[in-house]
This record gives structure tokens, C-alpha cells and sequence, in this order.
């Protein structure tokens, strides 16, 4: 009997144990066996043994693994396994790679949006845990990288090893190969950066990736987020533009590095097709939503106001300011707002339209 036969229905604690076991067989670099404590632990689950606290501690923590506090209490402990060995078949590759694509395109397969668990995406292309493109080709992506079954796509024992091999495949196999960085201003080697490129064609996902792996390897600390390449770019670039209206300070907190990933990259996208004004990010905006109780997403770092786009004040005369929030509704997958504030009343979601937002475009993003 298999050792996934044997765990039965020991849950998430199981999994978690199991995952010693499992990294220890696909992964190179890892003990061919795991030892010690950790040996035990593992021994006992698979032969049906309950493991006392501390020895789940050392499966958890083990150095073999190299699991940050963050990713054990965000990852689910069967994707954790599944993406610690699917890593395994490729020596370029971390798992923590691979699970921060998992956390961006489904968190973990936890996201109810369209094409996760049934169906398509939003953008009439991707599936899935790890978002696999059905649609382009022939072959499409997941019939080259995964198993050619459709209904496969939506199954992580599928689509996590499928990824793992995209990214392998695509530059990982042989990073001497790659030449010149797709996304200099990002932190990583060329070849990962590559990779991921491919996985999806943008430097602001590269970022993302990047950043979150950072977060869920347990490692020495990274370096301070404000000495990040891509935040310098960003602070640095001639068509993002602040002010300090309203005693909100957007070039300090810019500049700091705390932004949420996902404003940072909108930050991103928006410059490439316009010139912003920032008027306001975290400093200096009110704690709650005006007239509520509600936490608003600026004080957690998770939105941004933009009051000139193109050279010109918001208001509703603005046609770049329209165009702008329309352009919004358009966005797919990680960088979808969950609120969009403008003097426009487009009457549906995520839009809304009141006398405090008549001068400013206010982007916000919910919790992860």
C-alpha cells in the first residue's frame, strides 16, 4: 500500500507530516531518508501512529524544508506537499516558486472565482489552481505541460507538477542558457525570471512571485523592501507623479516599500499607458471609511488615490480618467480591484460613485 493509501483520513496534520517523507524522495539536495526526529514522526503516520506535538514541530520546521511561519499558516498542508515535491523534479526550481504562483492565480485553490474549481476564468482562458491556458494552440499549454485531460486541469496533484514542468521546460533546465533578463528591475536570476515571463507575459507577475517566494522561505531577512529594484523603478519613474493634498504623504509611502504587491504592480501598468498623479496611499487618510466603522484598505496599505491623469485634474469632464476606471473593469486575476472610486457612476461593481470621490480615481484591493 502506498504511503497517500495509508494516511486515511488523518486530515491536514497527516499531510503535513507526510510532506517530510515526500521531499525527502523528490528533491534533490534533500536526506535520501529523513533522520531523527523527523524520521520518526514520519515512521509513525505512516504506520498509523499519532505524533506527539513536538515532533510535528520538527516535520513542519525541519531544515530539509525551509517553510517561513507565513507559508505554514497560509499554504494548505497537502499543496505545501504537492508543491515540495512537484519542485523536486526540477534542481532550479523551489517550491516556494512554485507555491507563490498557487497563492497568486487561486490562493492555494481557496479563490471562488470563475475557473478555479469549474469552467473557465474571466478572460475565457485559463483554469485551474495554477490558471493553465485551455484555449490557445493547438497544443494549448496544458495539453504540452499538463495531461491533455480538461477536467484534469482543475485537480492540484495535476496542475502543480504540470507547472512545475512548464517553468523547468520553459528556462529553469538550463539557466546558463538564458541570456539577456526579461525584468532587470526585479529581484532573482535571469532565468527565473524567464520563466516566470512565460508563465505570464508581465515584469509586475515576475515581481509578485518573486516577493511572495521571499515570504515563504525561511531564510535570513530579505532585504529592506524600500532597497527593492522595483520599487526604486517605480519611485524613479518620470510618469508616476505625487502631491501632498490633504495631508496625505504618497511619495514617502511609495517609496517605503509597504505597498500591497498588487498596487505596486497596478502602479506598474498604469504607467505604461498613462501619466498619474498620486494623491493619496496609506499616510494621512482616515483610518475608517468615511461615515462607517469599516477599515479602509488605505490604512492596510491596500489601495491608491489618482487625482490627474494625463495631465489632467479627475473630475467628470475627464476622458483619461475614464478611460482609466473603464480600463479597470477589464483586469483579470490578481490584479482585479475589489472597489474602484470615481466621479463616474458606471452603476455596477466594483464601482461606485459619491461626493467624496468626485476628484479622484480611488483603487482598493481586498485582503489575500
Amino acid at each position: 500500500m502506498s504511503a497517500r493509501a495509508r494516511v486515511g483520513g488523518g486530515g491536514a496534520l497527516v499531510a503535513l507530516l507526510l510532506l517530510g517523507l515526500l521531499a525527502g524522495m523528490a528533491s534533490p539536495g534533500f536526506p535520501a531518508r529523513a533522520q531523527g526526529a523527523v524520521g520518526r514522526a514520519v515512521a509513525g503516520v505512516v504506520g498509523g501512529g499519532r505524533p506527539a506535538p513536538a515532533q510535528v514541530e520538527a516535520v513542519a520546521r525541519g531544515p530539509h524544508i525551509g517553510a517561513s511561519d507565513i507559508a505554514l499558516a497560509d499554504i494548505p498542508a497537502a499543496y505545501l506537499a504537492r508543491y515540495v515535491t512537484a519542485a523536486g523534479a526540477c534542481p532550479a526550481l523551489s517550491w516556494q516558486v512554485l507555491a507563490a504562483i498557487g497563492k497568486i492565480e487561486s490562493d492555494h485553490g481557496r479563490s471562488p472565482a470563475p475557473g478555479v474549481r469549474t469552467g473557465i476564468n474571466r478572460a475565457g482562458c485559463c483554469a485551474g489552481p495554477m490558471q493553465f491556458n485551455l484555449v490557445n494552440g493547438p497544443p494549448s499549454t496544458w495539453d504540452t505541460w499538463g495531461t491533455g485531460v480538461r477536467a484534469n486541469v482543475y485537480d492540484p496533484a495535476h496542475a502543480v507538477p504540470a507547472a512545475a514542468r512548464k517553468l523547468c521546460g520553459d528556462a529553469l533546465a538550463r539557466p546558463e542558457a538564458v541570456g539577456r533578463d526579461p525584468c532587470p528591475q526585479v529581484l532573482g536570476s535571469a532565468a527565473l525570471h524567464a520563466a516566470l515571463k512565460r508563465y505570464n507575459n508581465a515584469c509586475w507577475y515576475v515581481h509578485e512571485v518573486v516577493t511572495l517566494a521571499g515570504r515563504y522561505t525561511r531564510a535570513a531577512p530579505a532585504p529592506a523592501p524600500a532597497r527593492d529594484p522595483f520599487v526604486r523603478a517605480l519611485v524613479a519613474s518620470p510618469r508616476i507623479a505625487t502631491t501632498t493634498s490633504h495631508g496625505c504623504d504618497p511619495a514617502t509611502d511609495l517609496a517605503s516599500g509597504r505597498l500591497d504587491l498588487r498596487v505596486q504592480s497596478l502602479l506598474a501598468v498604469l504607467a505604461e499607458r498613462h501619466t498619474i498623479r498620486l494623491s493619496c496611499l496609506r499616510t494621512g487618510h482616515s483610518r475608517f471609511v468615511k461615515g462607517t466603522t469599516r477599515v479602509s484598505n488605505h490604512t492596510v496599505w491596500r489601495a491608491v488615490d489618482i487625482d490627474m491623469v494625463d495631465g489632467r485634474p479627475v473630475s467628470r469632464h475627464s476622458r483619461a480618467a475614464r478611460t482609466l476606471a473603464l480600463w479597470l473593469d477589464g483586469l483579470q486575476g490578481p490584479l482585479r480591484p475589489v472597489e474602484v472610486g470615481s466621479p463616474f457612476a458606471f452603476g455596477r461593481r466594483p464601482y461606485f460613485s459619491d461626493e467624496g470621490h468626485q476628484g479622484h480615481v480611488h483603487i482598493g484591493y481586498g485582503s489575500l
